[in-house]
């Protein structure tokens, strides 16, 4: 199965597959520019956590484009229920703790 034809299947799990890959990569991305931005300012009291509910962010962008422009249903409610469940496991376990990502 080739990559355009995982995108343009309707199915939760391809979905949920999409919603946990996203804000991986999001993480490679907004982490370092974040660090590279707190480093050139001189913060040195933030902490990764508060850069990680940004990665969410290309999930909600995603699921948009899932509902409205490729009339896939299934695979954009997946996305979002997978979405608002890492939000609300951010602000039960991150949110507020001094936590940095080891890279």
């Amino acid at each position: 199965m080739s990559i355009k034809s995982f995108l343009k299947s309707d199915g939760y799990l391809n979905g949920i597959i999409i919603a946990l890959i996203i804000p991986c990569v999001s993480v490679l991305v907004f982490i370092p520019i974040g660090r590279l931005i707190m480093s050139s300012f001189r913060m040195t009291n933030l902490f990764d956590s508060n850069l990680l509910l940004l990665c969410l962010i290309p999930n909600l962008l995603i699921m948009r484009y899932f509902m409205v422009k490729a009339k896939l249903e299934k695979s954009g409610r997946a996305i979002l229920g997978i979405t608002v469940i890492m939000m609300a496991c951010f602000f039960i376990f991150i949110h507020g703790k001094p936590f940095n990502l080891p890279f």
